[in-house]
């Protein structure tokens, strides 16, 4: 009878379902819920977890987040709601899948990478393969382009300001006011001045 106990009660153990690991997949939460859960796209939600030092975990090749690091999730969210903005908020410490350190460089592939990066144009080199008179010209050419692009933002500047004279200095704005107060001239007059100075011209001659 014993021996009968022993084996039924390791049946009814074999039968049982294992707690722990449908603990584990409910306390799990997918990206896709979380866009949902907030309301918000995929890129805003990824710049919360860089915020907060989050990794997601990958389970049948699609990201979850587990409940600690939803907990954060949601207490950001909140604080975005009151505040606006993300900036204020305790950055916890960061969590997820650690990532294996890539082994360091052996020195060959230094040297590869190095000889990549460096530019094969040599100043030097390139001035000792042409002649002085091709440098004058492209110093000539690039002080030219140089001096078109001031003239063109000075000339789009100009034309900004003009449009825009509430931007002008205070003192350039009490200058333009003062030329809009000159008196008016008379054609007539004027005209009547300038001949009488002729004739008294002609005169003294």
């Amino acid at each position: 009878m014993e021996v009968t106990v022993t084996i039924h009660l390791l049946d009814m153990a074999d039968n049982q379902p294992d707690t722990t690991q449908n603990d584990v997949e409910n306390s799990k939460i997918s990206i896709l819920e979380l866009q949902e859960k907030y309301g918000i796209g995929r890129d805003p939600l990824y710049a919360r977890m860089r915020y907060l030092q989050i990794k997601t975990w990958k389970l049948s090749g699609k990201a979850y987040l587990y409940a600690d690091q939803v907990a954060y999730m949601d207490a950001l969210h909140d604080h975005i709601k009151s505040t606006g903005r993300m900036e204020g908020y305790p950055v916890p410490p960061a969590s997820g899948p650690i990532e294996e350190e890539q082994p360091a460089p052996t020195t060959t592939l230094a040297v590869a990478q190095t000889q990549q990066v460096t530019p094969s144009y040599s100043p030097k080199q390139q001035r000792s393969q042409s002649s002085p008179v091709d440098d004058v010209a492209a110093i000539v050419t690039s002080a030219q382009n140089k001096a078109a692009g001031t003239l063109i933002a000075e000339n789009v500047l100009a034309q900004h300001f003009i449009q825009n004279p509430e931007l002008l200095p205070d003192e350039l704005k009490a200058k333009i006011k003062e030329s809009a107060q000159m008196p008016s001239v008379d054609p007539f007059a004027y005209a009547d001045s300038l001949i009488g100075i002729a004739m008294g011209s002609i005169s003294a001659a």
